[in-house]
């Protein structure tokens, strides 16, 4: 079975955003998931367990953007941090959410054939 070795990377473009701007996401990795896993999950000193689920879509489009090209309205390049994030229109956090999450989906049977190699009986060796 083929499965993805490396991260994937991909420039993405909303129909509604200025044409300079442009996001580079990438695919994500278990650490990923686990600290995405973690940040949602408190646990006060008393033993009470807290759950805020909501902060899933930010964390997840906070680890994959790689770069962005965002600018505000008077033209200034917004850096690339949690707040910012935070600061997105509700469409556009959702397109980049599932731009990554479409990114990190598993291979389709023709991704896996396309990606397979003939299997190999052993090394070939020169005869002198």
């Amino acid at each position: 079975m083929a499965r993805r070795k490396s991260i994937s990377t991909k420039q993405i473009h909303a129909a509604h955003w200025d044409n300079h701007e442009v996001v580079v996401i990438r695919s994500l990795n278990t650490e990923d998931e686990e600290i995405i896993a973690d940040s949602i999950t408190e646990i006060t000193a008393e033993g009470k367990v807290s759950v805020h689920a909501g902060r899933t879509k930010r964390l997840t489009i906070l680890r994959g953007i790689v770069s962005w090209t965002f600018t505000d309205e008077q033209g200034k390049q917004m850096s690339l941090n949690e707040q910012s994030i935070k600061s997105l229109a509700p469409e556009d956090s959702q397109y980049i959410l599932d731009e990554i999450n479409r990114l990190g989906a598993p291979m389709t049977t023709q991704e896996k054939k396309d990606s397979s190699t003939s299997a190999t009986t052993g090394t070939a060796v020169a005869e002198a």
